[in-house]
């Protein structure tokens, strides 16, 4: 079990390998994140949703090259998953969060890379 900042425990980790994601990841919605361990610390490299696709599906996809290609090439020790399963709503706050405030690598795009989230009103 993991417990992220807000108190929601997410299942795993697990390791980021195809037979674990196949006895793992569930057929339903919601949120999951790809985490690397080393070093002393966990960090998150890749947070993702499933909102038609299942959990399972679209980490099925991440492992075979055909959702992120950099993903794939991490099935290595160290690279883990965990998930959290929720309405595809709540599963897309969680995303923006996260992306925004942590910047985890392998979502981060070149031209976001410096965003600085601001609360001012325009």
């Amino acid at each position: 079990m993991y417990s992220d900042a807000f108190g929601r425990n997410w299942q795993g980790p697990y390791a980021f390998a195809a037979d674990q994601i196949s006895d793992h990841a569930p057929d339903g919605f919601g949120v999951y994140q790809v985490l690397f361990n080393g070093f002393g610390e966990t960090q998150v490299v890749y947070i993702g949703i499933a909102t038609g696709d299942t959990i399972r599906g679209r980490l099925r996809k991440h492992c075979t090259g055909s959702g992120n290609a950099s993903l794939a090439r991490r099935q290595a020790s160290g690279y883990q998953f965990i998930f959290y399963s929720c309405d595809p709503t709540t599963a897309k706050q969680i995303e923006s969060h996260i992306v925004t405030l942590h910047k985890p690598p392998y979502n981060t795009r070149s031209e976001h890379k410096h965003f600085i989230p601001s609360i001012a009103v325009h």
